[in-house]
């Protein structure tokens, strides 16, 4: 591992940028329609559960990684596989995160602009960020949440401002009952993107403070929930749940409605600055994973030497992983339902039980 400290403020500001990634801007939770707000929250919930089991395996193995104490728990014949498994799993998510990216990118606003000439300047961007070190990485996360909390505090007032939200659009809560949004919280908002924290069991042997880290953590999971439920309930209220659900962007929609006196409008840069950024440390931290992975499992001393040819494979898989949008999303969904539910609940749970037993064998 790098030697590098994370203080409890910075990886907060991780979790939270990792937590909106593209989360913040797509259509997450609306298959359960006007009532998407309520699934994103009782995903938090399923999340802040999550990273409670997480925790407690870090509070277990303080000084290892989840490649490292995966072989400590199953030993080396199952544990060492499993981990190998694990990277590669990272590196399927920075590829299905940078396609995410690239391709809402293209959508909204880049729509003349190859997708390899994106994807190769994300690639480059984030393997030069990584290449200076995890510390580097989260001291920028530090000052582009700040930047974050900035645009969307603003992005709000002049909703409020504009007059375009109407509440009743929202109204009746439960209307279809608790089965549309039960569903949605187990097959979609849950997964994405609470699931996805197993990538901090890989950063939590960086925090300078362990206990206070933790708390933090929690802190930062339970914010970042509640900024996309929010969110969420704001696309709602302005567009309805119809065109909400039926726009591929729909906070892009919801900002473009802004209009002030007929001076204050065009704000789609608001939005296209929160995707860059949510994605940009989305990405990064699959990605560093993925590397720091990789070098321990076979015991590579500087882990620098991976980053540009673990993103040259985290880039061409991006490219190949759908020949279009629709395809990308439907793949997403099915992956969301297993890949995703296997290696960020079933298998850490299988290994805490196991390092449970085993302690309690020992005892």
């Amino acid at each position: 591992m790098e030697k590098a400290k994370i203080s409890p403020g910075q990886m907060a500001a991780l979790i939270f940028l990792f937590e909106m990634g593209t989360a913040l801007v797509v259509s997450l939770g609306l298959d359960a329609e006007k009532d998407a707000w309520i699934a994103i929250l009782l995903g938090t919930a399923g999340g802040l559960a999550l990273l409670g089991l997480y925790a407690s395996l870090y509070r277990r193995y303080p000084d290892l990684p989840l490649t490292s104490y995966a072989i400590e728990i199953l030993g080396k014949w199952i544990g060492w596989p499993l981990g190998l498994l694990y990277a590669l799993f990272f590196i399927y998510g920075a590829a299905r995160d940078m396609r995410d990216g690239a391709d809402l990118l293209i959508t909204s606003v880049l729509d003349q602009t190859p997708l390899v000439a994106i994807g190769a300047l994300m690639m480059l961007t984030i393997g030069y960020v990584l290449h200076k070190g995890i510390e580097v990485l989260a001291r920028t996360a530090q000052i582009y949440f700040a930047v974050m909390v900035v645009l969307g505090v603003l992005s709000n007032l002049l909703l409020i401002v504009s007059g375009v939200i109407d509440v009743d659009r929202l109204l009746p809560v439960l209307e279809k009952g608790w089965g549309p949004v039960l569903d949605t919280t187990l097959t979609q908002s849950f997964e994405f993107p609470f699931a996805e924290m197993i990538c901090f069991t890989m950063l939590f042997p960086y925090l300078s403070r362990p206990g206070k880290g933790i708390r933090w953590s929690f802190v930062a999971l339970f914010a970042s929930g509640l900024v996309l439920s929010f969110s969420m309930a704001m696309n709602i209220a302005v567009l309805g749940v119809d065109i909400a659900s039926r726009s591929t962007f729909p906070l892009l929609t919801t900002i473009s409605l802004v209009n002030i006196k007929e001076f204050i409008q065009r704000l789609d840069v608001f939005v296209v600055m929160t995707l860059i950024i949510g994605d940009f440390f989305k990405v990064a931290i699959f990605y560093y994973v993925a590397v720091l992975g990789i070098s321990g499992l076979f015991r590579i001393g500087d882990y620098r030497k991976l980053v540009y040819p673990v993103g040259l494979i985290i880039y061409c898989l991006s490219l190949i992983i759908a020949a279009n949008f629709a395809e990308h999303i439907e793949e997403g969904n099915l992956a969301l339902s297993s890949v995703f539910l296997l290696f960020g609940v079933f298998l850490p749970l299988l290994l805490w039980i196991v390092a449970f037993v085993r302690q309690r064998s020992l005892a």
